[in-house]
């Protein structure tokens, strides 16, 4: 019993030593649309502070040459499911280009200082889970 309540009383005590923190990794790219499937790209936190956006592993300066990298990414997966007759859409490569279009213009809005705080918030600490307190019986 006094093993079983020494135990809990240092295992709860060091838990908090041992907690690391948890980054998520938001996505900054506001633009939602998404012809057959094709999602704009994901535009990251790099971690990098002189480099500190990242696009399917490319890290970019600004805000604005992330976003417009995720747009065209976005804009070939949908151009190449148009010109491929087995994909089965029903949409063409100018669908796409009126996507693209309205990918950027939604971009127009993100500013370095709003990713830049959406990027600072995502970033936080794990709580240790407490300890159940042991009394004896």
């Amino acid at each position: 019993m006094k093993t079983t309540l020494l135990t809990n009383l240092l295992f709860s005590m060091a838990l908090p030593i041992f907690a690391i923190p948890i980054i998520r990794r938001q996505d900054l790219q506001p633009f939602t649309g998404a012809l057959g499937g094709a999602t704009a790209t994901s535009v990251l936190n790099s971690g990098d502070a002189t480099r500190p956006f990242s696009v399917k592993g490319d890290t970019f300066v600004n805000i604005g040459a992330a976003l417009q990298r995720s747009c065209d990414q976005q804009f070939n997966a949908c151009a190449d499911l148009a010109n491929n007759p087995s994909s089965g859409v029903t949409f063409s490569v100018s669908d796409c280009q009126t996507q693209l279009d309205q990918c950027t213009s939604t971009d127009q809005g993100v500013t370095a200082s709003s990713a830049a705080a959406a990027s600072t918030a995502s970033t936080t600490a794990a709580a240790a889970p407490a300890a159940s307190a042991c009394t004896p019986a």
